[in-house]
């Protein structure tokens, strides 16, 4: 967006200004630098200097004048950073629709290329190949960088217009494989595409999968961003602390039943007097030797 680049660059151009300005003295600094060659040489001739007032009115206004410019360059270096920053928030979904239309073209561009490709799948194979394999392959690389320009533009807006906690919300979420791909869960994504998601690292392999996929998107807002992670990590909810919990529960196998011990001497219990006691059960254990004992003086 031509706004945000030249409040960017107006800044940049204040901030290198501010840098290059020389140092200085305030006033204060210089006239008590003054006063103490004054008093340094009356102290070491006797004699207090006769063009004193001179000097001293001289080096206050250097520095007056040295003061003021500095000054001037801090504020406008800060008017300016927060102007860039007024006008990249008011821009922002408007920048991030802009991303998000480039990335259509680009994918589009991408499907298109690579319906001749056919077998190949390296750069090696497309120099074999020749013809429009090779045109198509050269075509797709330059795609490639166009996508990562775009994926680094996306989160560097995302992450200028949100705050502090939620940065590192997003941190998470950019580290998970979020914010890129939507309406497949990520477990449903090939390695490979997955690991290009989570380390920025697109080559040709990944760009061609997003583009027949149909699942590739720039968020619009956080909020958007927020609401696609949610929908991708059900069920979820939100704990005291404002961050994303999973509640899922952890399902266990029951354990197998140990069948109890019947010894030689075991009987069934008498419950009713009028009644005959059952029949002995089968034994299935027997009592062990006892250890013998161990006698320590």
């Amino acid at each position: 967006m031509p706004d945000v680049a030249t409040a960017q660059e107006r800044h940049e151009e204040a901030v290198r200004l501010r840098r290059a300005f020389p140092s200085g003295a305030t006033p204060a600094q210089a006239l008590t630098a003054v006063q103490d060659e004054a008093i340094a040489r009356l102290t070491a001739t006797g004699k207090w200097p006769a063009n004193f007032a001179r000097d001293a009115a001289k080096a206050h206004a250097e520095a007056v004048v040295w003061e003021a410019e500095a000054v001037a360059l801090r504020r406008a270096e800060d008017a300016l950073m927060y102007a860039a920053e007024s006008i990249r928030d008011d821009m922002a979904p408007d920048v991030l629709a802009h991303l998000g239309g480039r990335l259509d073209e680009i994918l589009t561009s991408a499907r298109e290329a690579s319906a001749a490709l056919g077998d190949v799948t390296t750069a090696e194979q497309a120099i074999d190949a020749g013809g429009d394999a090779l045109d198509a392959w050269r075509r797709l690389t330059g795609l490639v960088a166009d996508l990562r320009n775009v994926r680094a533009a996306q989160w560097a807006v995302l992450n200028g217009v949100t705050y502090a906690d939620d940065q590192a919300r997003m941190r998470n979420w950019m580290a998970d494989g979020h914010g890129e791909v939507r309406g497949v869960r990520l477990d449903d994504i090939p390695a490979h595409v997955r690991a290009a998601v989570r380390n920025q690292g697109y080559e040709i392999a990944q760009l061609v999968w997003l583009a027949h996929s149909g699942a590739a998107y720039v968020p619009t807002s956080y909020d958007d961003l927020e609401a696609h992670v949610m929908a991708a990590t059900e069920p979820v909810s939100y704990t005291d602390t404002g961050r994303l919990a999973d509640f899922s529960p952890d399902v266990n196998p029951l354990p197998a039943p140990t069948p109890a011990k019947v010894y030689a001497h075991s009987n069934m219990p008498l419950i009713d007097e009028s009644r005959e006691r059952a029949p002995k059960p089968t034994p299935n254990a027997v009592f062990g030797d006892p250890k013998p004992p161990v006698w320590r003086y």
